[in-house]
């Protein structure tokens, strides 16, 4: 097959999934009051209980060390940069993946952040990342980087029987029921608040668990998501309100996701 009739393919194949991923959207587009329900649910979850439920120590170091191995070799160590769509794609490729962007600026379209199709689907030769350019770089490049570790530990989890893995704008508590998912927000995790940003963040281990019965929400955490929206140039009140809540469910997730990684497993 030539380089022009493949890419031909692949736009034409990216475009088929992104109009299912639409249609799915339009039938159950989660409105603003849907997303601060999952944001409110996040802050309640025992973030400690559900990574171990689905996770154990020596899974996620595995994870760490194939994703260190093969795609971010800095992992835990620095922080992850904003790139740009041509390093993504020169990334992806150089990981045996394709790579394509998909513009999707109106509501529906900005429920999903990206997909990731695995070899397994049968419906390419070769894995394919693809992501909504639509929204903010952090967003774009948090993407990128989910939809990476679906590529790099495709191997540890079964997927042949999920031809797309779509990452929505809600959904992060199904993350925490899923190992497939979750493996790949632990790198999330780990890429955006590397150990040295964590331990200043978080703090001592006696002061990074708040008891339930005196707040339901983790102080360290709350404080690493405003942290992590500075350090990555999202201003939360100069976003539409889709986006707003988007970004705020996303950084809260990854944000107690970080700190039960150090509370637990102690990465």
């Amino acid at each position: 097959m030539t380089v022009k009739k493949r890419m031909s393919r692949i736009v034409g194949l990216t475009a088929d999934i992104v109009r299912t991923a639409e249609t799915a959207s339009n039938e159950r587009e989660p409105s603003a009051a849907t997303t601060q329900d999952e944001i409110a649910r996040l802050w309640q979850r025992d973030y400690g209980y559900s990574l171990r439920s689905s996770l154990s120590r020596a899974e996620v170091r595995e994870i760490v060390r194939e994703a260190k191995r093969s795609a971010w070799p800095h992992l835990n160590d620095e922080a992850v940069r904003l790139g740009s769509m041509k390093q993504f794609a020169e990334r992806a490729s150089s990981l045996g993946a394709d790579f394509r962007v998909a513009r999707m600026p109106w509501p529906s379209g900005l429920a999903v952040f990206g997909f990731y199709l695995g070899k397994d689907s049968g419906l390419e030769k070769r894995p394919l990342i693809c992501l909504n350019g639509a929204h903010h770089p952090a967003a774009v490049a948090t993407a990128f980087l989910h939809e990476v570790g679906h590529h790099i530990t495709a191997e540890l989890f079964s997927t042949r029987n999920e031809l797309v893995q779509l990452s929505r704008q809600t959904g992060y508590e199904s993350h925490l029921n899923d190992p497939r998912e979750l493996a790949a927000d632990v790198l999330v995790s780990l890429g955006i608040n590397p150990r040295n940003i964590a331990a200043k963040l978080f703090g001592a281990p006696r002061d990074r668990r708040i008891p339930v019965r005196e707040s339901a929400k983790s102080i360290p955490a709350a404080k690493a998501v405003l942290h992590t929206a500075r350090r990555y140039g999202l201003e939360f009140e100069r976003l539409p309100l889709q986006k707003r809540y988007q970004y705020q469910a996303a950084l809260i997730h990854f944000s107690r996701l970080r700190e039960a990684l150090l509370e637990e497993y102690g990465l």
